[in-house]
């Protein structure tokens, strides 16, 4: 399976040899541009420049750590450092919410860049004590590496995919609905990998990245074997894709409106706070009466607010507490919400769904806040109400703070602003229909959504609505970010999405992942726009694998991963390589 390129001898392969200390500076060099190479190659193939056909290569510089003769603490920081780079101008947009959170993405971006030389240390290990070839090694590695980041620590933070720059591929994409956006990921690491492979012999190839010319190579029947595993791979997921895209007919249903504002999240804390300014407050309730009156000419089914976009506080007391339990400034409340709820259904005679900020008086007396979606129907009666579950750390609650008060000076506010997750989902009713809302970033939580369309619970919802108040991030790049995220819970679950979001990008999104609605002309003019979108939206009634099986992808790889791991401790090394 392999042979040895440039006639040289086992033995020179399997005796490391440290070589002359004045070598280090072009051996720094030889790590440090392949890691920085693919940092840039990645950065590019996400918004603002999505292009997303780069990824096809971008990870073939970073494959020469895997087979590079540095020091491995060299290879370790040069990797950490690309993936540094990478994660700090991604994630530039955080810093744009508030002063406060240059700290939380700095610190996010050092996070993300450990799983660089992570996946590079993980790489090596196989390579050398295991006899997986590179085409599976590494998609294994990558996507068990993104599934892991996707839920550890807070949550998680399930963005920047190697699957989510395939976003506007449509024929690559369907195969999210066999094992979600990871399958997508597993496609473009195996043709890195492939293609890292086909030019490791050349000469030139292993001069340019400083690789040893005592390598390891396939055999050219192993590389044609490999690549036409890897066409078929490719060509298969391209027939699935193209017959899930022939089936794009489907049932009209309910007409809905979607209302994106435009304000300003600076104007939106001045109203929304303790001590609101009542201009402030009054700005922020006629910008969104205008456009809900102006959705409810348009004789829809629903009207759709963003997140937290109704300004006045949605307060419930539970019937399990009894009364003279209840707080005096709590009585009354229930009474109030009723009326409130039958205002708004006698002022725009239609159904509405309402982000709202919600508190609650439980059976325990103990009083929360909540991120909630509110459903009012036409008759003025509360169809239900969903509390947002995946809870972002500072943007809505403090991590730790009970423990490191020191925690506080990272808060976007002067207060206590912390929510508290809500623990079930709600399938809220549209006549005929059922729905679930996602909130902001639910969204790019894979989990929250194929729970509506595949869990155990019931009914299956028609479709999905995604609130969200991105105006925190001013006109920024996460905005197309978020929209292309976003595309893949709609094929994941074979639900259609209809995202209604403060400063865009609202959007509707067919099960197919394709946007087929939008405020302007495009992406970049729907945003910092005010608008209401008007949409039927399309029924998808078609089964998700993934939606009832989740994640058994990265869960097989990660098995994988151990299983190599531990055998590789069992038996000599496969591979080695002279040290510099």
């Amino acid at each position: 399976m392999a042979t040895l390129c440039q006639g040289t001898t086992a033995r020179s392969i399997h005796k490391p040899a440290l070589l002359p200390q004045s070598s280090a500076a072009r051996t720094w060099t030889s790590v440090l541009l392949p890691s920085l190479a693919t940092a840039a190659l990645l950065w590019l193939c996400y918004f603002p420049a999505d292009c997303g056909w780069l990824a096809w290569i971008a990870l073939v510089p970073l494959l020469s750590l895997v087979r590079s003769p540095a020091r491995a603490r060299r290879i370790y920081f040069a990797s950490w450092l690309g993936g540094l780079v990478l994660f700090g101008v991604s994630l530039q947009w955080i810093r744009v919410a508030d002063y406060r959170m240059y700290a939380t993405w700095a610190c996010l971006a050092v996070y993300c860049s450990f799983y660089v030389p992570l996946g590079i240390y993980l790489l090596r290990c196989l390579d050398r004590r295991t006899r997986l070839p590179l085409v599976i090694s590494l998609p294994l590695v990558w996507t068990a590496l993104e599934f892991f980041r996707a839920h550890f620590l807070l949550g998680g933070f399930p963005w920047y995919f190697l699957s989510h720059t395939q976003h506007a591929f449509l024929p690559i994409i369907q195969v999210a609905d066999l094992a979600g956006a990871y399958a997508v990921t597993v496609l473009v690491a195996a043709v890195n990998a492939c293609l890292f492979e086909f030019l490791y012999p050349q000469s030139w190839f292993r001069r340019l990245f400083a690789l040893p010319a005592e390598a390891i190579c396939l055999s050219r029947s192993a590389l044609l074997y490999q690549t036409i595993a890897i066409l078929v791979l490719v060509g298969a997921a391209l027939g699935y894709g193209g017959w899930r895209l022939s089936q794009n007919e489907w049932q009209d249903g309910p007409r809905i409106a979607l209302l994106q504002g435009n304000l300003d999240q600076r104007l939106r804390n001045e109203a929304t706070s303790p001590d609101a300014l009542e201009d402030k407050l009054q700005t922020m309730r006629d910008h969104f009466r205008r456009l809900c009156d102006k959705a409810a000419r348009e004789q829809t089914d629903l009207i759709v607010w963003p997140e937290t976009s109704f300004v006045y506080n949605w307060l419930e007391v539970s019937p399990d507490l009894p009364a003279d339990q209840i707080p005096e400034e709590w009585r009354g409340v229930n009474k109030r919400r009723q009326d409130l709820a039958r205002s708004v259904a006698e002022r725009w005679q239609t159904n509405l769904l309402l982000g709202v900020n919600a508190g609650g008086l439980g059976p325990d007396a103990r009083a929360r806040r909540y991120n909630s979606a509110v459903l009012v129907e036409q008759d003025g009666k509360v169809g239900g109400r969903y509390d947002k579950m995946h809870c972002v750390p500072f943007g809505e609650y403090v991590p730790f703070r009970d423990w490191l008060p020191w925690m506080n000076t990272f808060a976007p506010y002067d207060f206590d602003y912390s929510i508290t997750p809500g623990d079930q989902l709600t399938r809220f009713t549209l006549g005929k229909y059922h729905f679930g809302v996602v909130i902001c970033f639910e969204d790019t939580d894979p989990y929250i959504a194929r729970q509506y369309a595949g869990g155990d619970e019931k009914p299956v919802v028609d479709f999905l609505v995604n609130i969200s108040n991105d105006g925190w991030f001013d006109g920024t790049s996460e905005h197309e970010e978020h929209l292309a995220i976003c595309r893949f819970r709609a094929v994941e679950c074979r639900r259609a999405i209809a995202r209604a979001v403060n400063m865009g990008i609202s959007a509707v999104i067919d099960g197919n992942g394709q946007v087929i609605k939008l405020p302007g002309s495009d992406w970049a003019s729907s945003k910092k726009t005010a608008a209401v979108l008007t949409a039927a939206i399309p029924i998808d009634r078609r089964v998700s694998l993934y939606a009832r099986w989740g994640d058994w992808l990265p869960w097989a790889c990660w098995v994988v991963i151990g299983v190599g791991l531990v055998w590789g401790r069992l038996r000599p090394a496969v591979k080695q390589f002279k040290t510099v």
